[in-house]
């Protein structure tokens, strides 16, 4: 069975176009040797993966992204178990760079893209006082 993982993350630093595409040529290669296939987007500071392979895999490459400092504010969107199927049986790791890209049909992607980052964020800082808001009241009880 297969294991795919959707996350955003924040780009430490800047990287130049040269650098995404080093990056997504190296990514490809591991993948290979792993079995690991998806696809890297990157957009106005954000990446926005998915991984998808077996689930030792999988949980290979993204603990080394977790652990990697060209990420920050890693956001798992979605994780799925027990895939039969993968969505990008093809590509060891296709990288878009959407900020080089331009093919109008990319935009969209660019934006929503951005927007789901900006909205995750928004959710986090709203369980992040939610959470203060319930200790606080929970202690006065």
């Amino acid at each position: 069975m297969l294991k795919r993982i959707t996350y955003v993350s924040r780009f430490a630093k800047p990287f130049s176009e040269s650098e995404l595409k080093q990056l997504g040529e190296l990514s490809a290669r591991n993948n290979q040797e792993l079995g690991v296939t998806g696809v890297l987007m990157t957009s106005g500071g954000v990446f926005f993966q998915i991984l998808e392979g077996p689930a030792e895999a999988v949980d290979q490459v993204y603990t080394a992204i977790a652990a990697d400092s060209r990420h920050t504010h890693i956001v798992v969107l979605e994780l799925e178990h027990d895939l039969e199927t993968r969505n990008y049986p093809d590509w060891s790791m296709k990288t878009i760079d959407l900020d080089a890209a331009s093919h109008v049909r990319l935009l969209p992607l660019k934006v929503m893209m951005e927007t789901v980052f900006e909205q995750q964020l928004l959710i986090d800082k709203m369980l992040w006082a939610i959470d203060r808001t319930l200790k606080h009241e929970l202690r006065k009880s």
